[in-house]
C-alpha cells in the first residue's frame, strides 16, 4: 500500500513539474506580449508629440536630470507642427504684400 502511494506521488509530481514548466513558458510568452503594446505605445505617444529625435533625446535627458534632482524640464512644443504654422504663416503675410 505504501508503494501504491508512493507511485501516484511520484505521477502527481511529475504532471505538476510539467504543468510548472507550461505554465512558465506561458508566462513568458505574456510578458513579452505585454512589453511589446508598452512599447508600441510608447512609440505612438511619441509620433504624436512630433519632435524631433534630437529634442526627444534632449527631453530625456532633462527629464532623467530632474528626477535625479537635477534642473526644470523645460517647455516642448511640437517642432514640426508650430515651425510649418509659422512657416506658412509668414508665406502668408509674404503673398499679400
Amino acid at each position: 500500500m505504501n508503494q501504491e502511494r508512493l507511485k501516484r506521488l511520484e505521477a502527481d509530481i511529475a504532471k505538476t513539474k510539467a504543468k510548472v514548466t507550461e505554465f512558465t513558458a506561458r508566462l513568458r510568452e505574456l510578458e513579452r506580449q505585454k512589453t511589446e503594446l508598452e512599447n508600441a505605445g510608447i512609440v505612438a505617444l511619441v509620433r504624436d508629440m512630433a519632435i524631433l529625435p534630437d529634442e526627444l533625446t534632449a527631453y530625456i535627458k532633462a527629464f532623467k536630470a530632474q528626477s535625479d534632482g537635477g534642473a526644470v524640464l523645460p517647455t516642448m512644443p511640437p517642432s514640426g507642427i508650430e515651425s510649418t504654422k509659422n512657416d506658412n504663416k509668414e508665406d502668408e503675410n509674404e503673398e499679400k504684400e
